[in-house]
């Protein structure tokens, strides 16, 4: 166990812990980092260790282990890595999942993916595997490794059978005994040949999904003779009967079959399942999806039924306006807009009043709703096209609005009027924000679930981004939102322009948050990066418009929000970290003159972020004031041995 724990920490751990004086004589140390056992998964069970001995000593009792370590032992998060040692897959054995699965099938699964040799193979208690790489050289965690590791293990994870759920550099996995370890070599991988393995898999995903693409199929009445759905109609194994059963009904259903006839069909199928279902049982599967509120049935499911890469979605005809009974609300800007124009750029009044003048451009009879007006405002105010003041409170509170950017004033309005004035009947493609089915549609297309493209910053430009056909007359995209962004959302098929302008002022207002100021945002690589992670991050768990997931405007922009702020709050940290650990190897004089620096940097016009200089700059004061201390420490033990050696000698004299 030792020379197995050296094998993966190296320095990271001690061989024991560090003395209190030990402590303040030599003080932070960069190098170490924090290992998590435990017992159950629960926190009550959790401890940290930092040295072999305790490691060893806990590996009796403790049955989990973080195979990379932390810089906090009080909290096993992402946001507390430190260093990266190991790229670890959980095969998971459970609930009919990789049943009778061998050492040799894991093997060679591993091989058949192209993956190098593994470093160490641990079977659980379930007959499951944890597989793990050891890096070469250790890597200092950061929000953008820690996102590409995960995009990395999710990837590796779907090639070998592994857990794609059970991903991120922060888990827990089960510790190395001589009982569970059934393979072990001195074989270890740096992280750029897995990051090389990684891109290899993307650029062959994406040749299939743009070979694929060329056949497209239209409409529920296709979904039937997509390949997934067909693997799913030969028939299923105990255990996904009833899935598949209730699934299929729902495929008849979106295709326009009438009950009975589905009814028929798939007492047909139940024939090729090993063993048959009871025929009531198919009955009560398929009455339950004709009287069910789901219209069709959920690409997932296909997915996990099939075992195939498949999705998607379909869009419903957009009508004309003056036929709908309500407006989008990108009209309704147009129309707020046009109002305020006609008062010279500036109104003022109660927001009722000011609401009850506002009428539709194309039928002066419709007023546009107060709580519609209310969300205009806002969302104008987030683009940081108007500007908002209230004054006073309550029933006597008048509200001014001025238009503060006519140039995105007059794009918002020219949008949607190019809409209202386009009487030609026309399929919304990719280019509608009215979706009849967020759950499924009728354009398929292979996409490989949980997978992400990995965005490099010399490929996010407008000139990469994909094209398509005059059909589908995309939006046209801002003209002041960073060319990385916009790709990181176009490349997941979100091409209307104005949900990546609303999308772009939801980061511009995360960024806000922090005192970043809009073009400190775009003249800055990392801020970019991070807003692009934060895309990334949002698609995951909100979905998109070429997995067929998406759940709407509305929770993808919360969302991305939200994550925005949590991934710049991390990003803070890191840097506030790196810096004290820069800071304490530095001369007191190279100190003093950093301190002047960033000092001199507070009293710039523009600073970037303020309240991190003004960090570190504390951060400088109280190292300065470490230093101080442990002068007077040493210089205090100093006078103190000093003052007892002329004691002694005094005594000897006169005992002389």
């Amino acid at each position: 166990m030792r020379n197995l724990a050296q094998q993966i920490y190296g320095n990271q751990l001690t061989e024991y812990s560090k003395k209190q004086t030990r402590k303040q004589k030599n003080g932070y140390s960069s190098r170490l980092g924090w290992v998590f056992v435990s017992k159950d998964f629960t926190k009550e069970t959790t401890k940290a260790v930092r040295t072999y001995g305790s490691l060893f000593n806990v590996s009796k009792d403790y049955t989990y282990f973080t195979p990379n370590t932390f810089y906090r032992n009080d909290l096993r998060r992402l946001s507390t890595l430190r260093w990266i040692n190991a790229m670890s897959i959980d095969i998971d054995a459970k609930n009919g999942e990789n049943e009778g699965m061998t050492l040799p099938d894991v093997q060679e699964s591993i091989t058949q993916a192209g993956l190098p040799m593994p470093s160490l193979i641990v079977q659980t208690p379930s007959e499951g595997f944890h597989i793990h790489w050891f890096l070469e050289k250790p890597k200092r965690a950061s929000d953008k490794l820690n996102a590409h590791y995960s995009r990395i293990q999710t990837c590796m994870a779907e090639m070998i059978h592994g857990d794609v759920h059970a991903v991120g550099p922060e888990r827990l996995f089960r510790l190395p005994t001589d009982e569970n370890t059934v393979f072990h070599s001195q074989a270890r991988v740096s992280f750029d040949e897995l990051c090389g393995w990684f891109q290899l898999v993307q650029e062959q995903d994406q040749q299939d999904v743009h070979t694929y693409k060329k056949g497209f199929c239209r409409g529920y009445e296709s979904l039937l003779k997509h390949r997934a759905v067909q693997k799913i109609l030969e028939g299923v194994n105990e255990g996904q009967r009833d899935t598949a059963c209730y699934t299929l009904a729902l495929a008849y259903k979106a295709a326009g079959y009438d009950e009975k006839t589905a009814e028929a069909y798939l007492h047909n199928w139940n024939q090729k399942n090993t063993p048959q279902m009871r025929q009531i049982e198919v009955k009560r599967k398929v009455k339950s999806a004709y009287n069910g509120r789901f219209h069709a049935p959920s690409a997932k499911k296909i997915r996990e039924l099939s075992g195939m890469l498949f999705s998607y979605v379909i869009w419903e005809e957009a009508k004309p306006r003056e036929e709908r009974t309500y407006s989008h609300i990108d009209e309704w800007e147009s129309d707020v807009l046009a109002f305020i124009r006609a008062h010279g750029g500036r109104v003022a009044g109660s927001q009722r009043d000011l609401a009850e003048q506002i009428t539709s451009s194309v039928n002066a009879d419709k007023k546009i709703p107060y709580a519609t007006f209310k969300k205009v405002i806002a969302r104008l105010e987030e683009q940081e096209i108007l500007s908002k003041k209230v004054s006073g409170k309550g029933r006597g509170a008048s509200t001014e609005l001025c238009i503060i950017d006519e140039v995105k004033a007059r794009r918002t309005q020219s949008e949607a009027s190019k809409i209202e004035k386009d009487p030609a009947p026309k399929n919304n493609g990719l280019n509608s924000n009215t979706i009849k089915d967020t759950v499924v549609g009728g354009t398929a297309l292979p996409l490989p679930t949980g997978s992400s493209l990995a965005l490099s910053k010399d490929t996010l430009s407008p000139d990469t981004l994909p094209t398509y056909s005059k059909l589908s007359k995309p939006a046209p995209i801002p003209g002041n939102v960073p060319s990385a962004f916009v790709s990181a959302l176009y490349n997941r098929s979100f091409v209307d322009g104005r949900f990546i302008f609303r999308a772009w002022g939801k980061i511009q207002l995360a960024f806000k948050a922090f005192g970043i100021t809009y073009h400190s945002i775009g003249a800055t690589d990392d801020y970019l990066r991070l807003a692009v992670d934060a895309v990334a991050v949002t698609v995951e768990k909100k979905g998109s418009m070429i997995a067929g997931d998406f759940q709407g405007d509305e929770r993808f922009l919360k969302y991305l929000f939200g994550t925005m702020k949590g991934l710049f709050a991390n990003y803070r940290s890191d840097q506030i970290i790196q810096f004290v650990e820069e800071i304490e190897g530095l001369g007191d004089i190279t100190l003093s003159h950093v301190a002047i620096e960033l000092e001199d940097e507070l009293k710039a016009a523009r600073v970037v972020d303020r309240e991190l200089v003004e960090t570190k700059l504390a951060e400088i004061e109280r190292e300065q004031s470490a230093r101080q201390r442990r002068k007077h420490y040493h210089n205090h033990s100093a006078f103190d041995l000093n003052s007892s050696l002329n004691q002694f000698k005094l005594f000897m004299k006169r005992d002389d």
